[in-house]
């Protein structure tokens, strides 16, 4: 893996991060889910056989529902920044476009939707998508001539179809926030170590996991990166300056044994680095990082020895250690330690979204701030009561594998 260079020190940031007057700030974080597992395709000796399984499981977890689910968590709440992870777009096309038995087979129909546009129609002109990264664009990243392919051939049913899969991190923006989009690929001129993987308005981290997959009627193996990225915007919000910066970082990788944590612990690496040197060379003031870290505050050190001791040291203890503060730590509460740091957890209830009650077991989805706010006011769990599935009442889907989480930081005297 590429070693990156650390830039300014953070008693150095905490400086340049200095607030003088009092403001706050309603922010959120929030895993959409794709709604069945993706990553462990790969390696499956029938993939298309896995693809279709997997297209069914994606096609009952209704996710035009659960976006609904979701953008009313967003809705009743009402932050004014917003970050997203998992933002699937699944499409399809038939080989033969008079074939009403492909695409559209009610098995797996409900698997091709857009949980972007799903989101945003649900919220009704209320958000909009302020910037986003692209972390997953199927067939589009392989190699040609498959790129230029509608999408994956997959067998099905004595037909072919064309999927294509687009995985993005998306920042939304409450109506009356404005914003520029933070210029992270500017940096690649600074330091080629940062951002030098640029994606549509973001950046893919350097580190990733990879595979090769055998896909029907092409006769070589195909090279594919689980990428994962970062993207930010400036905004204003009630006339003070906010940098909010969306991640979802790889997950800890189990079944590749315990090395391969160090593609999450490279990622958060990369991302702190990065947006330590925009607040160096470009102070902004409040910096916020929200995400899906897949990184808990109990995950242990693994010992990696020099010159890359850091790609054991576990996501969260690297943030911390960098100097920005895990908001959920200041909630009300928090201070009596009742239940800290243990209350909070946010993943993961069942693949199938079908268990009853909640099965959250652990804290990886987080809103870090840099300075480290005044005080945090109403920081909280979403999605994860009963109350919160889809229809049918007590009978439905979670909206999402992972709870939400929001919170209303506040900054100043």
């Amino acid at each position: 893996m590429k070693r990156f260079i650390l830039g300014a020190a953070g008693a150095t940031l905490l400086a340049a991060s200095a607030v003088a007057a009092t403001d706050q700030v309603s922010v959120m974080t929030q895993n959409q889910y794709v709604g069945t597992e993706l990553i462990a395709l790969v390696t499956e000796p029938d993939f298309n056989g896995a693809v279709v399984e997997a297209l069914k499981t994606r096609a009952a977890s209704l996710p035009s529902d659960r976006a609904k689910a979701l953008a009313a968590l967003i809705a009743k709440r009402a932050p004014s920044l917003v970050g997203l992870e998992e933002v699937y777009k699944f499409t399809c096309v038939d080989e033969n476009p008079a074939d009403v038995y492909g695409c559209q087979n009610q098995a797996i129909a409900g698997a091709f939707t857009d949980h972007l546009a799903d989101t945003l129609a649900a919220l009704g002109g209320k958000y909009s998508a302020a910037a986003y990264v692209v972390n997953l664009n199927l067939p589009a990243t392989l190699p040609a001539p498959l790129n230029a392919l509608p999408g994956i051939p997959i067998g099905y049913d004595g037909r072919v179809i064309y999927v294509g899969v687009i995985d993005r991190d998306v920042i939304l923006v409450r109506q009356g926030v404005t914003f520029t989009k933070t210029p992270f690929a500017a940096l690649n001129a600074i330091n080629p170590a940062l951002c030098s993987r640029p994606s549509a308005d973001g950046c893919n981290y350097y580190a990733a996991a990879g595979a090769s997959l055998t896909l029907p009627g092409v006769p070589f193996p195909v090279p594919i990166r689980f990428e994962r990225g970062f993207v930010g915007i400036d905004a204003m919000v009630d006339g003070r300056p906010y940098r909010f910066v969306t991640t979802h970082l790889e997950t800890r990788l189990e079944s590749m044994g315990p090395e391969a944590r160090g593609y999450q612990s490279a990622q958060a690496y990369e991302l702190a680095n990065t947006v330590g040197v925009m607040m160096t060379f470009n102070p902004f003031g409040r910096t916020l990082i929200v995400g899906d870290f897949n990184s808990d505050p109990r995950d242990p050190v693994y010992p990696v020895p020099p010159p890359n001791a850091y790609l054991g040291i576990p996501a969260y203890v690297q943030l911390a250690g960098f100097g920005f503060t895990d908001t959920w730590t200041l909630r009300p509460g928090a201070a009596t330690g009742k239940g800290a740091p243990l209350v909070g957890f946010s993943c993961c209830q069942d693949e199938d979204l079908l268990n009853h009650k909640s099965a959250l077991y652990e804290r990886v989805d987080l809103l870090w701030s840099m300075p480290k706010p005044a005080k945090v006011m109403d920081a909280r769990l979403l999605g994860e009561v009963v109350a919160d599935k889809t229809p049918p009442k007590g009978a439905g889907l979670w909206p999402s594998d992972h709870a939400s989480v929001g919170a209303i930081l506040v900054f100043g005297k």
